[in-house]
């Protein structure tokens, strides 16, 4: 029995490599400058910089990029993100993003506890 939580792989490996994909796809795909990536993904100017340089969120990060369903998702919320009437409130995407990341993950040998929200979603 481990006292880990389910969501510490995720929160130290996947929510980083999902955020670099992110910071890439604003600046890059979206023309966003580093500091207003930043301001909307919530993070620092450096953290951007960090994950455009691939110096943050690389150990899953090629993984989830050849996945072709998890891309779709990321790309997803970039849109939404970028659009002008975006809602602020985007967080629980990244509860979406990381129960499919696990997924993903899954079938590439890495097995992941559930948290309570894939939980939810499996009964509902």
């Amino acid at each position: 029995m481990s006292l880990v939580p389910p969501c510490e792989f995720s929160v130290k490996e996947l929510l980083p490599a999902m955020r670099s994909i992110i910071a890439t796809k604003l600046v890059k795909d979206k023309g966003y400058p580093l500091y207003r990536a930043a301001m909307v993904m919530g993070v620092t100017p450096a953290a951007v910089a960090n994950y455009m340089n691939k110096r943050r969120g690389n150990a899953v990060r090629d993984i989830i990029e050849r996945d072709p369903r998890l891309m779709e998702m990321i790309s997803d919320l970039v849109d939404k993100m970028a659009s002008p009437n975006w809602p602020k409130q985007l967080s629980t995407y990244y509860c979406i993003l990381c129960a499919e990341g696990k997924r993903v993950l899954k079938k590439n040998g890495l097995d992941l506890p559930s948290c309570l929200y894939e939980t939810n979603i499996i009964l509902k």
